[in-house]
């Protein structure tokens, strides 16, 4: 189906309307026009009829008293008639008192009977009908009676062509046309100038409206109109005006959340850094004292310094990686390794996963896939989902960490063997404060904020679960193409 637009609906409305309306008043006058000619020839024929009548009894009474020649006085009057109307006259019929054709312009009646003949009982009633010609042209025939008093002589018949009427009807519809088409071209102009002050406007605001719904917040109509296009306007931009303050808002909101979970993934995993940070520790302490047994052993003091420099290097690493997460940041888009991302939380949570006896399995593809993404807000993103899934399988279990590419797309599932989610509850996990946790044991917003998180970059994410059988999380972002990673990596 052809869609029209706004400007072309106007000129075929606008256009339409007048053909229907020049259209409507052509066939109204035309009618009218054939009418009035129709109604002014029956009238001329009439008179014409009834002048001719009276010669024409005149002499056939004198002719009956023996004073004149009768054929040659009908003659020469009906040759005069015919030349005086040869625009519209086309023949004349005399007959006598029986119907017989006695005198016409036209031969070959003269001596037959004429049907349409007047009778006695016809005296003082002329009469007019539209009938085919022998030639197959519309006439209209006027009949009148010739007659003395109530003493009948015969009939008169006059026949008028129609083809005045039709050369006027003729030229009443070409007016017509003519007039319809200057108006076709001064409304085409005219709506040209409609377009240009009224649509045009409207069109405008409908092409913002559309930058607006392709999440472009910051476009804007201007509102120099003073009319209702104006003030729809004026209303567009407040409406904007919100929208952008909302989604400013929400956006403060957002980071606020993720702040506060990752505060509480910090807390989380706090224990599993406090042990890696006391391994080392017990160590460097170990060759502390084994220096101060022996400091003359050079040696051991060197062996010993070696160590103590590795303990405080693993220390400065686990307590930078804390801080480097913990630290809020804003969003930063560049190429990120999603396989980089997954190793470094699985060592974060690595502690945790010993605790619960949980095993993590990495099936990680060969090919490194990068999307456009903000680093720390990837790690934030799969250490809230392995945490929800420690947190799933308290006696143990597979963690699997999956990546892979399809279509375009790198492909991220996280996969436990835990509880799995009921179907009642699947609907909400992604709310905000929503938790099935005891209080203390949860804030609700891991998987909200998770949520957020992948709708920020453009990506999805779904949930497959069933109960007793564990939980998948599968996560697609945009793949950055090979060639132009590799061009902003390096």
């Amino acid at each position: 189906m052809v869609k029209l637009g706004l400007r072309t609906k106007f000129f075929l409305y606008s256009n339409t309307l007048i053909v229907g309306t020049m259209t409507l008043v052509t066939l109204l006058s035309v009618v009218h026009e054939r009418e009035a000619r129709y109604e002014a020839i029956v009238s001329r024929g009439v008179s014409i009829a009834e002048a001719m009548a009276i010669p024409i009894t005149d002499i056939l009474t004198d002719v009956q008293v023996r004073v004149v020649d009768e054929a040659r006085l009908i003659e020469n009057y009906i040759t005069e008639m015919l030349s005086r109307n040869g625009d519209l006259l086309r023949y004349v019929v005399v007959t006598d008192a029986d119907g017989t054709v006695i005198h016409s312009n036209r031969s070959q009646l003269l001596g037959r009977h004429f049907d349409r003949a007047l009778g006695r009982g016809d005296i003082g009633r002329p009469e007019s009908a539209e009938i085919d010609d022998s030639d197959g042209h519309r006439i209209i025939e006027v009949r009148t009676t010739l007659n003395v008093a109530t003493r009948f002589l015969g009939s008169l018949a006059i026949g008028l062509s129609l083809e005045p009427i039709e050369r006027q009807v003729t030229v009443v519809a070409r007016r017509a046309v003519l007039v319809a088409l200057v108006l076709l071209v001064f409304n085409s102009v005219l709506t040209a100038l409609y377009v240009e002050t009224l649509i045009r406007p409207i069109l405008n605001l409908n092409q913002t409206m559309k930058w607006a719904g392709r999440g472009d917040l910051s476009v804007r109509a201007p509102e120099r109109r003073g009319d209702e296009v104006g003030e729809l306007s004026g209303a567009f931009n407040r409406m904007m005006d919100e929208l952008e303050e909302a989604r400013d808002r929400e956006k403060v909101q957002r980071q606020q959340l993720a702040h506060t979970e990752k505060m509480v993934a910090v807390g989380t995993l706090a224990a599993g850094v406090a042990h890696e940070v006391n391994n080392p520790l017990s160590g460097i302490l170990a060759c502390l004292d084994g220096i101060e047994a022996d400091p003359e052993d050079v040696d051991l003091r060197q062996r010993y310094l070696a160590l103590i420099r590795d303990g405080l290097q693993r220390i400065e690493r686990t307590v930078a990686n804390l801080l480097d997460f913990s630290r809020q940041r804003g969003m930063r888009l560049e190429p990120t390794s999603i396989n980089h991302n997954l190793r470094h939380v699985t060592e974060l949570v690595g502690y945790q996963l010993r605790q619960a006896g949980i095993e993590a399995r990495l099936e990680l593809d060969d090919d490194e896939p990068l999307v456009m993404a903000d680093h720390f807000q990837m790690e934030q993103l799969f250490l809230n989902l392995m945490l929800n899934a420690v947190q799933a399988m308290p006696g143990g279990g597979t963690l699997t960490l999956k990546t892979r590419v399809r279509d375009g797309r790198v492909v991220v599932e996280v996969r436990d063997t835990g509880s799995g989610i009921p179907p009642e509850i699947r609907p909400r996990i992604f709310d905000p404060f929503f938790t099935t946790r005891e209080v203390g044991q949860g804030t609700g917003l891991g998987l909200a904020v998770s949520d957020s998180i992948v709708a920020a970059h453009g990506g999805t994410i779904s949930v497959d679960s069933a109960v007793g059988a564990g939980t998948s999380f599968r996560i697609a972002f945009a793949a950055v193409p090979r060639e132009r990673s590799r061009g902003e990596v390096g």
